[in-house]
C-alpha cells in the first residue's frame, strides 16, 4: 500500500488543498477544524477563493469559499501555537470510493 503523507498543504491555482486526518485535525467536542495562523493568513496574501481539506483514508473531501470561511473562523489558542478555527458545517462534502 502506498503511504500518502498528510498535514501538508499546498497552493493549486486559486484553491488550498490540504491532505488531512480528519479523525486527528477537527475538534468534534466544537465541530471545528483548525489550521495555523500563519498559513491562513497566507491565503489571504495569495488570493486563494476556496480551501479543501482531503482525508485519503476516509473518502472525503470538504470544500468552503474563503469569504465564508472568513466570516467563521475564530483566532484561539488551544494548544501551543495560535489557529484559526473553522465550523465544519460550513463545507461541503464530497465523498469518493476508498481503494485499499
Amino acid at each position: 500500500m502506498k503511504q500518502v503523507k498528510i498535514n501538508q498543504g499546498k497552493i493549486v491555482g486559486n484553491m488550498y488543498v490540504k491532505r488531512v486526518s480528519f479523525s486527528k485535525a477537527v475538534l468534534w467536542k466544537d465541530r471545528e477544524i483548525s489550521i495555523h495562523k500563519d498559513i491562513a493568513e497566507k491565503w489571504l496574501t495569495n488570493h486563494i477563493k476556496f480551501v479543501r481539506f482531503i482525508d485519503m483514508g476516509k473518502g472525503e473531501e470538504w470544500t468552503a469559499n474563503l469569504d465564508k470561511v472568513k466570516k467563521s473562523w475564530k483566532l484561539k489558542q488551544v494548544g501551543q501555537e495560535p489557529q484559526y478555527y473553522i465550523p465544519i458545517e460550513i463545507f461541503s462534502i464530497k465523498k469518493y470510493l476508498i481503494n485499499k
